[in-house]
């Protein structure tokens, strides 16, 4: 049971603002549905590719930060595709209780990473990732269980449903009923449901029984709705953020129990890795021992300005020591931070004040913490606390402290948040880049179709520089994420490029390291829906056959997805389908071997060629409005001429356009460092068996610059 008048008033804050940014954001879900709908088939001779299918428009469903559910599952359905059929056969056995379906999955995936000998990480399949599964395959019945979310819709809604951490199952079906009750209430409300309803497509699962609406619903409650419920209408508002292990709230008379401090060795934090030991986390001064050791108190201080704090007072020091021996207790809350800004674990004392000389780590003087990392994170700047401190009065800054790590705790970790990228378009690859819209679209229709391609030219044609704009405009956006380049040459290999042994860290011994098209991979198979673009700078001075090994199969369009085992790990590898592949490759470099013919029928080759006769570049001509420069365009157009008549050069040596390009003043010393220093030395290089033809070129660059 519920407030049906507060999720009323929900409900009138949801509708107005679905058409304003929900079903904009949220849309995915019914998406996500019909995608699964659409392509499960439990019988499927490739259960690997038809799990990846049916899951590739999941989002931020199963993956987020530090949470990789749907990577995971396709990893094990690479590996052991019957053992992951057989888990979703069991998982949708809708004879058997949906809890024990959950658990069983659970341990299913445990048993799977033992049996790849991936042990010590993580499998991702938690109750949040397979309520996931439910939902798609069975949306009229159940509900998406996140933890985090539920707990607040529950709180909000002044329910009688409550959810404790470490009791999932019971979560799990309060959850469901919960969401069940709502759902009632939802199917009554003829607005929102004909507004909904305008908007699916084909696209979206049509939702007849209003669960994934539900659930959305429940979503915004509990991100945006808290903003409109003010605290004297929300009395689970001011319930604990604090200490959920021990049961004991952070409430204003509940200071004096539980003490909060902050540690953070040094000035500025800067003796963090000084002070951090594998497995516990001693606090405490090593240099120092035993303070009773000290013939004076004076001593002592002295000793800790020495050793410890050079920059602070002896005071700061003392009082730190004094509260770490004598004020504080076993089940205070201690928060470690590195630097000025980032904060690292927070633990729960454990131990009374300790003296054990016979530690070898150099830590005699201890109190043991429970600790529990935390990762990277932006310190919010209230509050600068230095070395080991008393934060408990501070008790707003203590409180989102610990609904911070409250949120790290929970067993699933918030929707990554999309970051913000810059849209870019046709038209601003064709503004930047100086190449005609039919050349364009001829280049963007190969790399689609073959989905591998050559960028082939003469040096200057702007190879590089076309390669990312070229796949920023196709994405639609500026995500450097999405774009990885690396460069070929005569020293790299298979071990660079999917996977070697290297020395492990001791120097002794050998592990399999992965190389970067392998994570590459691997991440673009965690987000299908979206492009991505490995680009491959001369690509033509690598050994390919033995860079690319198997992946000469693997990386052809019609391959794509499928598996084979890789050469030092026998891991199950594929390329994804959303993975485009862009070489560039200098025609005019003489010291390169042909491509090997086996690669060369993989890829499109495009023959880009200088862009004078672009309208970019005639604009930006005009833009500098330089008689020199024009003249000096002019000798180039005609030097290329005869390049291009050339027997032994061919037009695959004309100079580019790229020469000449990013001058926002041409200036003569700017014209003549790119004659003297760029141009000359590559013509003496183009005719070094005809030195009177080279000296009559670059006297006549030099003459059109004076």
């Amino acid at each position: 049971m519920f407030d049906t008048l507060r999720l009323q008033d929900a409900l009138t804050q949801y509708k107005k603002d679905f058409l304003a940014f929900q079903w904009k954001n949220e849309k995915y879900k019914w998406v996500a549905v019909q995608c699964f709908q659409e392509n499960w088939d439990i019988n499927a001779p490739d259960f690997a590719d038809m799990l990846t299918r049916s899951l590739s428009k999941t989002s931020n469903l199963l993956v987020s930060m530090n949470n990789f559910p749907r990577g995971m599952i396709q990893e094990f359905a690479q590996a052991e595709p019957e053992i992951v059929r057989e888990m979703f056969v069991a998982l949708f056995d809708e004879n058997r209780d949906v809890i024990e379906r959950i658990m069983e999955f659970k341990g299913k995936a445990n048993f799977l990473l033992e049996k790849m000998g991936r042990t010590g990480i993580s499998h991702y399949q938690s109750e949040n990732a397979i309520s996931v599964y439910l939902w798609l395959r069975y949306p009229d019945k159940y509900y998406i269980y996140k933890y985090s979310e539920i707990r607040r819709v529950a709180q909000i809604l002044h329910s009688s449903y409550q959810f404790k951490k470490g009791a999932q199952g019971e979560n799990v079906r309060n959850a469901f009923v919960l969401y069940d009750e709502m759902c009632e209430i939802i199917e009554k409300d003829q607005e929102l449901l004909a507004e909904v309803q305008s908007q699916l497509n084909n696209a979206c699962y049509s939702d007849p029984h209003h669960k994934t609406l539900t659930l959305d619903v429940g979503f915004y409650i509990s991100r945006f709705y808290s903003q409109y419920v003010s605290d004297d209408d929300d009395a689970n508002e001011k319930q604990s953020f604090a200490g959920e292990e021990k049961g004991t709230a952070l409430a204003d008379e509940d200071v004096s129990t539980i003490r909060y401090w902050m540690y953070s060795p040094g000035e500025f934090a800067v003796k963090w890795e000084e002070f951090y030991q594998a497995g516990i986390m001693a606090i405490g001064w090593n240099e120092i021992g035993d303070l009773s050791l000290f013939a004076s108190k004076q001593e002592m201080k002295q000793r800790m300005k020495e050793t410890i704090n050079p920059d602070l007072s002896y005071k700061m020091s003392a009082l730190a020591t004094w509260q770490f021996a004598n004020e504080m207790k076993p089940g205070d809350i201690v928060y470690a931070k590195r630097g000025l800004h980032q904060l690292v674990g927070r633990g729960i004392v454990t131990s009374d004040y300790e003296y054990d000389p016979s530690r070898e780590d150099g830590y005699p003087n201890i109190r043991h913490v429970n600790w529990t990392d935390h990762g990277e994170w932006e310190h919010p700047g209230q509050v600068v606390l230095k070395t080991l401190t008393d934060i408990t009065q501070y008790t707003d800054y203590v409180r989102k402290l610990e609904a911070l790590f409250e949120k790290e705790a929970e067993e699933e970790d918030e929707p990554e948040v999309q970051a913000d990228y810059p849209v870019y378009s046709e038209e601003d690859f064709l503004s930047q880049v100086y190449m005609d819209k039919s050349s364009y679209d001829t280049l963007v229709g190969l790399l689609r179709a073959k989905k591998n391609i050559i960028l082939q030219g003469a040096p200057g044609v702007g190879k590089t520089y076309t390669a990312k704009r070229l796949a920023y405009s196709m994405m639609g956006v500026k995500d450097q994420e999405r774009v990885m380049m690396v460069q070929f040459h005569q020293s790299y290999s298979y071990e660079d490029f999917i996977e070697g042994f290297r020395p492990a860290s001791g120097g002794s011994e050998f592990e399999i390291k992965k190389g970067s098209f392998y994570h590459f991979c691997r991440k673009a198979a965690d987000d299908l829906e979206n492009e991505y673009f490995f680009i491959i700078d001369e690509i033509n001075r690598g050994n390919l056959s033995r860079i690319f090994g198997e992946l000469f199969m693997l990386i052809e369009n019609d391959k794509r997805g499928n598996a084979l085992q890789l050469l030092y790990s026998d891991e199950k590898f594929s390329v994804p389908r959303n993975v485009y592949i862009i070489g560039m490759m200098n025609t005019a470099d003489r010291s390169l071997a042909m491509l090997d013919y086996a690669l060369r029928r993989r890829f499109a080759f495009f023959e880009m060629e200088p862009g004078f006769e672009s309208e970019g570049f005639r604009e930006y001509r005009a833009g500098l409005n330089s008689p020199k420069f024009n003249r000096l365009i002019d000798c180039v157009e005609s030097l290329n001429h005869d390049i291009a008549g050339d027997e032994s050069l061919g037009e695959g040596f004309c100079i580019g356009h790229s020469y000449f390009c990013n001058l926002t003043e041409a200036t003569d010393a700017a014209l003549r460092s790119i004659v003297e220093y760029e141009l000359s030395p590559l013509l003496r290089e183009y005719w070094y068996d005809n030195r009177t033809k080279a000296n009559d070129w670059i006297s006549r660059l030099k003459d059109a610059i004076k």
